[in-house]
């Protein structure tokens, strides 16, 4: 069995790394994502220290008796954060073409706000 499970973890190692090395265009680098990410839980972990409200997420129900949301560290997962980061760069891209369609149609040789914002709800939507 857990021959098996390494084996399945290998393939969708491969899987990711195939599918991120597949894009001749640059990613963002995990190490960054990760702190992006580790800044939000600190600043999340703050205010409810602050607020002394507990958090409700359905991930809080699943904490066993005697844990504590403090002391129990949060990670990420490599593979997490490799997809993280190609889902940024996916959504970056499709937001810069969009935008650009949008400027052309206006007959504008720029993107500017005004194009961005009329596509990002619609993008949000589709995310």
């Amino acid at each position: 069995m857990e021959r098996r499970r390494r084996k399945c973890k290998i393939e969708e190692q491969i899987q990711i790394d195939s599918a991120i090395n597949d894009n001749e265009t640059p990613i963002f680098e995990p190490d960054l994502i990760r702190a992006i990410f580790k800044q939000i839980w600190i600043r999340k972990a703050r205010e409810r220290e602050v607020t002394g409200i507990q958090n409700t997420d359905a991930m809080d129900s699943e904490i066993g008796a005697g844990t504590s949301k403090k002391i129990r560290p949060t990670f990420s997962n490599p593979n997490a954060l490799k997809l993280s980061c190609e889902l940024l760069r996916i959504f970056i891209t499709e937001t810069v073409q969009r935008a650009a369609t949008i400027a052309e149609a206006a007959g504008d040789t720029k993107i500017e706000a005004i194009h961005l914002e009329r596509v990002l709800p619609q993008l949000f939507v589709d995310f």
